[in-house]
């Protein structure tokens, strides 16, 4: 029984109450409570008396003192099950055989996060002293591998916070970032029966009454939902995002250990020489991202908006939402096939210009940051296809669970430092930085404008004379060159201004800086090494910038 306790869970339904009760249980193991009967549903098992039990797929484990953690098909919330309790039944106490799920998941989620400690702290005593070489990156980054493998097999909510430290370049190093940056959200779907239930109890009519056809088989399956092709009965094509159960439970429990983590976190993890550790603020902005991904009004409405912003645009296609069909926990939008973005033979195939997409992706993630001020957080090559809507390829944006505003004031700095920047003006370009909230108030400036001044006088030089070059016309030692110049003179002026930190780096910067990096690699994997982000940005960042 103990052996079994420690196990990992098989059931989503481990995961229970909301976090002030989470902590009331874990220090009150022995209160006594109710408990409701509940049935499996497909591969999943449920938490009742008369819940199926199927076999236990193997487990997946290693040496001690590594926990063992089953793969993402039969972690927590993956499948259906049902619920905990009833509604409002937490405050009479969880079952034993409940509260003893909740107490064993909270030991894996403990026991990964200790032995991945260890595995920094060993890392980081034996390269103390060459934290750059070779040998520490390739050290770090196998680390961060095994650091991926176990946030897939630990489930959703893991999987979700992995992808949102992906964008936390202010906080992990690149090779960290590049590895939990090929963290995949596909996993097992539900039966196609579970789903029609689903839509049944989301919209209150059986699906033949809703749709005309509705497919049995997912047309893809993601950790929060999964999505199916259906047809109404006017003929329009849709398709139906159907979001998996107890996802809320879910994330209750595990952000509230992850929190935990975090906070210890924040008093063992050291400071770096630039940015302060915030493990806490880190844990604090995840959970409340993913909240905000399990309730699908905010992503119906977030869509139409998009939508709205782009209905002038012939070279842009965005989904149509029918709201009669949405609830907080289903979707039903316009069915947009198209080709991958990313699959080049196919759009060659079919007669699609490269070099129009990759400007037409370019200039409008630029059009959402400087004019719409709401931009797609998560621009990736599986939320983005091609059809023929427009010569040369119209664009296709999909899923807007992750979307975010840039404040007005933001977006005026922005502008403003557009403008400084292409008429040579270094101060006006630190007033930009300072309203944008990247330049701390207060330090000095006369340092800080040097900076601007020099690195103006260059991005001039390069746009007045043939003769210097882009760095996508670079040979790769020269591009090492004058990146290591760029680094040294960055470095000796930021030296100069006797200030500990002068730069700041807003949260929501992350999702930018990463959507960029995005769009750069699908750029060159349309155009190879002829695409250049900053020389297809210039036109439209100089009428911007005329437009002031």
């Amino acid at each position: 029984f103990f052996l079994d306790l420690m196990a990992p869970p098989r059931s989503a339904s481990l995961l229970g109450p909301p976090p002030r009760s989470v902590a009331m249980l874990l220090l009150s193991a022995s209160a006594s409570g109710s408990w409701t009967a509940g049935t499996g549903v497909g591969p999943a098992i449920g938490i009742g008396r008369h819940a199926s039990r199927p076999a236990m797929a193997p487990r997946i484990g290693c040496p001690l003192p590594q926990p063992r953690v089953q793969p993402a098909s039969m972690c927590d919330a993956v499948g259906s099950v049902a619920p905990l309790e009833q509604p409002g039944r937490w405050s009479s106490g969880l079952g034993i055989r409940n509260r003893l799920r909740l107490l064993r998941r909270s030991w894996v989620i403990w026991s990964c996060c200790v032995l991945q400690a260890w595995r920094v702290f060993v890392l980081r005593r034996k390269y103390a002293d060459r934290r750059e070489s070779p040998e520490a990156v390739e050290a770090r980054r196998v680390l961060a591998a095994g650091l991926r493998d176990t946030l897939i097999r630990l489930g959703p909510t893991f999987i979700k916070v992995g992808q949102l430290l992906s964008t936390r370049v202010d906080v992990l190093p690149p090779e960290v970032i590049g590895e939990l940056s090929r963290l995949q959200n596909e996993v097992p779907g539900f039966p196609g029966k579970r789903a029609k239930q689903l839509v049944k109890r989301e919209l209150g009519k059986p699906v033949e009454e809703l749709f005309a056809s509705f497919d049995d088989a997912p047309l893809a399956a993601a950790s929060l939902a999964q999505v199916h092709r259906a047809r109404l009965h006017s003929g329009d094509e849709v398709v139906v995002k159907v979001q998996r159960e107890n996802l809320r439970q879910l994330f209750d429990v595990d952000l509230f250990n992850i929190r935990l983590v975090a906070s210890l976190a924040d008093r063992l993890d050291p400071q770096t020489e630039a940015l302060a550790s915030n493990w806490r603020g880190v844990a604090e902005t995840s959970g409340d991202v993913l909240y905000r991904e399990i309730d699908f009004r905010i992503e119906q409405h977030a869509a139409t908006e998009f939508r709205a912003n782009f209905a002038k645009d012939k070279t842009i296609k965005v989904p149509a939402m029918y709201p009669e069909l949405c609830t907080s926990r289903l979707l039903t939008m316009e069915y947009c096939p198209g080709k991958k973005i990313t699959d080049t033979e196919a759009l060659q195939r079919e007669g699609f210009d490269a070099d129009h997409l990759a400007k037409t992706l370019t200039t409008s993630y630029l059009e959402q940051i400087c004019r719409h001020g709401f931009f797609h957080c998560d621009p990736h090559p599986g939320n983005l296809a091609v059809d023929d809507g427009f010569p040369g390829g119209r664009l296709i944006y999909y899923d807007f669970g992750m979307m975010e505003r840039v404040e007005v004031e933001v977006k005026r700095g922005f502008v403003d430092l557009i403008f400084s920047i292409y008429q040579n003006m270094p101060r006006e370009a630190c007033d930009a930085l300072e309203t944008m909230g990247v330049l701390r108030k207060g330090v000095d400036r006369f340092s800080i404008e040097r900076i601007a001044r020099n690195m103006l006088g260059s991005f001039q030089s390069t746009l007045a004379s043939a003769d210097n070059k882009w760095e996508n016309e670079m040979t790769p030692e020269e591009k090492r060159e004058s990146r290591r110049n760029r680094r040294a003179q960055l470095g000796q002026d930021l030296f100069a201004t006797q200030a500990e930190r002068p730069f700041l780096f807003p949260p929501k910067f992350t999702f930018v800086f990463r959507a960029f990096s995005t769009i750069d690699g699908i750029g060159k994997t349309l155009t190879g090494p002829r695409y250049d982000l900053s020389r297809i940005s210039q036109p439209y960042l100089r009428e911007l910038a005329d437009l002031r």
